[in-house]
């Protein structure tokens, strides 16, 4: 992989047209429009833009500690990255997904190939090739399970996004994929909050009050 340096920032309007320009007709299209919670657009549009592209996203209030050559294989087609959260403290089949959706726990017959399978993997840190089957799958998921989060009400509305199109999402998908291919991703242990290889810039760059705070809501109109 060759990934792809350049530094740019969409807002929620470049986004919308991102969207709009290169996904008309697909199914995801509706979903991104009809999201409330400009966070989960933002995951949505960086799977989305990946996929078409290829190359590495990273929030902006995240920067990498050392070069990304250290721990980008060269023949990777993608890389994760664990946080230090655990599904079995965040994963909630049933109140915030569809159970016939989601899977309760990675298959035992991918677990070994996972460098810390009892962590969820981040969606902050994203490394992937264009077309990445990956990033297909998580678009995938996030369309099928969008009727149960149509018009639902969530008591806690940040732990429904995580499950409908934040780290947990993703982390399914990944489950999803090694099962069905048997292929092993390219990993690079655990960082979360600023340790390891990453650090934060210590700068608040919402103006408008975290989704975390917000009760009984819905995510999709």
């Amino acid at each position: 992989m060759n990934p792809d340096y350049s530094f740019s920032f969409f807002d929620n309007q470049q986004m919308a047209a991102y969207m709009e320009s290169n996904y008309a007709g697909h199914p995801i299209l509706k979903v991104f429009q009809d999201i409330r919670m400009p966070a989960e657009k933002a995951d949505i549009w960086r799977y989305c833009i990946l996929f078409r592209k290829g190359g590495v996203y990273c929030d902006i209030k995240s920067v990498l500690k050392v070069p990304i050559s250290r721990i980008l294989p060269v023949d990777a087609s993608e890389l994760i990255s664990f946080e230090k959260n655990t599904w079995k403290s965040l994963l909630d089949v049933g109140r915030y997904a569809d159970p016939g959706i989601y899977l309760p726990a990675p298959p035992d017959s991918i677990r070994s190939n996972l460098e810390h399978p009892d962590n969820i993997i981040i969606n902050w840190f994203l490394c992937f090739e264009q077309g990445s089957p990956i990033l297909a799958e998580v678009i995938d998921l996030i369309v099928r399970h969008a009727p149960f989060f149509r018009k639902r009400e969530f008591e806690i509305v940040n732990i429904a996004g995580n499950h409908f199109t934040g780290p947990l999402a993703l982390t399914q998908a990944v489950w999803s994929w090694m099962r069905k291919t048997g292929r092993q991703p390219a990993q690079c242990g655990i960082d979360f909050c600023g340790q390891g290889i990453w650090k934060l810039r210590g700068m608040d760059y919402r103006k408008s009050p975290h989704h975390s705070t917000m009760r009984n809501m819905s995510l999709l109109a």
